[in-house]
Order: structure tokens, then C-alpha cells, then sequence
């Protein structure tokens, strides 16, 4: 259902705006506190970024503002704050509000302008259901603008230092035509209806290697390297029509963003073996009545991944590098990493980190939230934030041996640890574990103590420990 004004209006007090304010505010305070329309003449993100931060007082610096090298660079997760401070009336100027709505629009193409702002959640109240964050300075160096919101990830400031494309990981999305086959009226439907097209264009032995059971996680969007293994059929051995489809799809998605960056992008594709270099993929799991059209596919090669989900509706993601051997890396060097960890091996760190950093007996990281994956090699702070992507805390609780059930009593049965059930053990999960995921994690809900957030916990752990003690 499309939002209306009024639902707008609601989404424009999230700073603690209470409606009474509105109401009684007379009419040039009610415009002052609406998302403002972009300039009818736009700028570079170059002079707007400059501008806005050279705008910026002590306060507002101290809470948007980081060194390039901060590891909150790097991090990327839909829908959830990538740090920074969220945009409203009460903390940004009409007139830096404005130039941020020049800069959601001047950061993306003229085609762009007709879907990213206009994404369901985003296109009434616009910046004001975003957040900012500013990693170095614009004018002064390198630098990226980073605006977060819900289904969205847009940075802004061209190539990274590491030579990632479009700043790093971009993240889209769009509500419309949620659960429903075909997406309907969603502004990214075009880009499912071409890789219908292409899927159309297989040959049917073409459509059996391409077609999976079960998408990959979301978030697992690292390009693996010229040793990754990737799902589904090489774009080099289809047909030249489905190559020919395949370049359109690819031309579709990265059309949302600047002529320059798309350009750098391509480069980055094409010194890495081209399009002939990805993997095509699409998922059973992205089938919709039993429409036969797959809405969740993807295109992945030593250096690049597309990622769209089209179900339950759309969470899109593209994360392009120039070099498979120098990742899109960030903050302070934590040491080498022998082996890849997937989820087992994410599962294991953080729960080895959270057991020796609170000191508690027993550890449990809930299995569900390990959706990370780790490559071997040298790890900096930005990768175990990417890693921990749900931002979650630590908490510890006191149980006697007979209390502690769910997966953390299974996972203790099997290793045939000896639990004692009149022994008062300390145990140490995170906020979802204690909370929400309580009953399947530790079979039940007790009272907690937060201990600080898992990443930093994690990281302290590997700065004392390294990565041999990873089980």
C-alpha cells in the first residue's frame, strides 16, 4: 500500500518529534520541519559534500564525522544504522538539509533519481529516515559520505582508496510488490524482468545448472577472490544472445548510479576477466506461486557480486573490486587469519571471544546469526564489523545447570561436557540470544547484564589472542 502524507508526517518525528509539536507549530515551522525538495540545479557531490561539511558545527562533527580509516567505513548491513547521527529538523539546518537531499540525488544518475529516492520507505520523508555518517574530508583528502536507511546503503565520494567500486558495498530496495509474483509497481521491477529474460534465454540444461535450491545469506556479499567457488553457470558459456541479456542486466543494475563511478566500475569488471568471469544463479527459494520466474538471482566472479532478492521483496546488493588480492579492507591491522571461516568457525570466534572477555563459563552465539564469512589473510577492525554485521551486544547471565536448555544444552550434550545441575554457571550470549532468541538459544528467558557491543569484545579478544586460538 502506497504511504501517505500522513504515515510521511509520522516518519518525520522519529527524532522524538512529538505530533502535538505539529500541530500546534504555525505554518512556516510545519514547512520547516518537512523533508526538503532537492535544488532544481544540482552540483557535484564533490562541492555538496564540502559544503555540507564545512556547514557542520563541534557537535554535529563529533557525532557524523570519522577518520576515512574508521572501520565503520566498511560496514554494511540493510536497514540497520551504520553509526553516524539521524536526520531531522531538530539536528540539521533547513539549509544542510537541503544539501543533503542534493546529495541523495546528485549521487546517483538521472535513471537513478526515478528509484532510489523513490523507494517505499524513503520517498515521503526522504533524508529525514536516514542517517549520516562522514568518513574523512571532503576537499582535504579522501573521503566518502555514507547515507543509511531502511534498504539502503549509498556512499558517495567515487572509488575507494582500496579501489573498491562505487565506495564499497551499495545497498537498495523497495517494498512495493511485497510477497507478490512479479513484483508489482516496485521501482526495481526492471531488473528482475531482465533477469527473467535472461533466465528465458538458457538453454534447458543452461536453466538446471543455474537454478539452486537455497539463495545465500543476505549479507554475504565479499568477493572471494580468484579462489572463491561460485554458484551456478559462467556467463562465458552461455549463447552470445544470453551474454548479450546478461550485459543488459548487469548495464540495468549498475544504471542507478553516476556515469564516473559506473565507468570505474566496469574497469574493475573487465580487467578481472569481464562478464565471461561471473557465475549466474538463480534460487527455487525466489519462486512465487509457482510462477516459474525466479525473483532471487545473482551474478558473482572473483571480484564482483550482484545480489538481488526479489522475496519477500527487494534487498538488492553490489559489491565490485579491482583487485582480488587487495579486499575492500578497513581500520587497524588485528593479524592474518589462517583459514576461511564460515558459519561453524564465525559461531566458534565469537563464542571463544565472549566466554574470555566476560569471563564467563559457558559461551553460546546463536547459529542463525552467524551470517558472515571470514577470508583467510590479513584482518583488519572494518572486516570483524562487516563479520558482526547485526551490531549486537553481549550479555551475561547466572543459571544453575539444571535451567540451561535450548541449543546451548545441545551443543554441551554433544561435546559431553560435564554440566553440574546445581552449579551456578555464568553465561555469556548476545542481546538476541538473551532476548528475542532466548527460548531456542538457552530454553527460556532469565535477566541479563549487557557487557558492551560483540564486535568490540571480538576485537579486543583477537588483539590478546590472535587467530590461532580459533577453534
Amino acid at each position: 500500500m502506497p504511504m501517505n502524507r500522513r504515515q510521511a508526517l509520522k516518519l518525520v518525528v522519529q527524532g522524538g518529534i512529538p505530533m502535538g509539536v505539529l500541530a500546534g507549530a504555525g505554518f512556516g515551522a510545519y514547512r520547516a520541519l518537512l523533508p526538503p525538495a532537492p535544488s532544481h540545479r544540482l552540483e557535484p557531490v564533490d562541492v555538496l559534500a564540502a559544503r555540507l561539511v564545512a556547514s557542520l558545527d563541534a557537535g554535529q562533527r563529533a557525532q557524523v564525522q570519522v577518520d576515512y580509516d574508521h572501520p565503520l567505513r566498511q560496514y554494511h548491513n540493510r536497514g540497520v544504522s551504520g553509526g553516524g547521527l539521524g536526520i531531522n529538523a531538530w539536528r540539521f539546518s533547513r539549509e544542510q538539509r537541503v544539501l543533503l537531499s542534493d546529495l541523495l540525488h546528485a549521487g546517483v544518475s538521472t535513471k537513478g533519481r526515478d528509484r532510489l529516492p523513490r523507494q517505499f520507505f524513503i520517498n515521503w520523508p526522504g533524508v529525514h529516515l536516514m542517517r549520516l555518517l562522514v568518513c574523512g574530508e571532503p576537499g582535504a583528502g579522501p573521503y566518502q559520505i555514507i547515507l543509511t536507511g531502511p534498504h539502503l546503503n549509498l556512499r558517495l565520494g567515487g572509488a575507494s582508496r582500496e579501489g573498491a567500486a562505487l565506495g564499497g558495498p551499495q545497498i537498495y530496495g523497495d517494498q512495493r510488490g511485497n510477497e507478490r509474483q512479479g513484483l508489482p509497481g516496485n521501482v526495481y521491477r526492471g531488473q528482475f524482468l531482465a533477469a527473467h529474460r535472461l533466465f528465458l534465454a538458457l538453454s534447458p540444461s543452461e536453466q538446471q545448472a543455474a537454478l539452486l535450491p537455497s539463495s545465500p545469506i543476505q549479507t554475504r556479499i565479499e568477493p572471494q577472490g580468484r579462489g572463491g567457488r561460485f554458484p551456478g553457470v559462467p556467463v562465458a558459456a552461455l549463447s552470445p544472445a544470453a551474454r548479450e541479456l546478461a550485459a543488459e542486466l548487469v548495464g540495468g543494475i549498475l544504471s542507478t548510479y553516476p556515469a564516473g563511478d559506473v565507468a570505474y566500475a566496469r574497469r574493475c569488471l573487465e580487467e578481472n576477466g569481464g562478464l565471461g568471469a561471473l557465475h549466474l544463479s538463480y534460487y527455487e527459494d525466489g519462486e512465487v506461486d509457482g510462477s516459474g520466474q525466479y525473483q532471487i538471482f545473482r551474478l558473482e566472479g572473483p571480484t564482483a557480486v550482484l545480489y538481488f532478492r526479489g522475496y519477500p521483496h527487494v534487498h538488492a546488493f553490489i559489491n565490485i573490486a579491482m583487485d582480488p588480492d587487495r579486499p575492500f579492507s578497513v581500520g587497524e591491522v588485528l593479524g592474518d587469519n589462517p583459514r576461511v571461516l564460515e558459519s561453524p568457525g564465525v559461531q566458534a570466534l565469537f563464542q571463544q571471544a565472549m566466554q574470555d572477555q566476560t569471563g564467563a563459563d559457558l559461551a553460546h552465539y546463536p547459529a542463525e546469526s552467524a551470517v558472515g564469512r571470514l577470508r583467510a589473510g590479513s584482518i583488519r577492525t572494518g572486516d570483524i564489523y562487516t563479520l558482526e554485521s547485526w551490531q549486537d551486544v553481549v550479555a551475561t547471565l547466572r543459571l544453575p545447570g539444571r535451567r540451561i536448555g535450548g541449543a546451548l544444552r545441545r551443543r554441551l550434550d554433544q561435546e559431553r561436557f560435564p554440566l553440574e545441575p546445581d552449579r551456578d554457571y555464568t553465561v555469556a550470549t548476545t542481546g538476541y540470544g538473551a532476548g528475542d532468541g532466548a527460548r531456542e538459544a538457552l530454553g527460556g528467558t532469565f535477566p541479563w547484564t549487557r557487557r558492551g557491543r560483540l564486535r568490540d569484545l571480538t576485537i579486543a579478544y583477537l588483539k590478546a589472542h590472535g587467530f590461532g586460538a580459533v577453534a
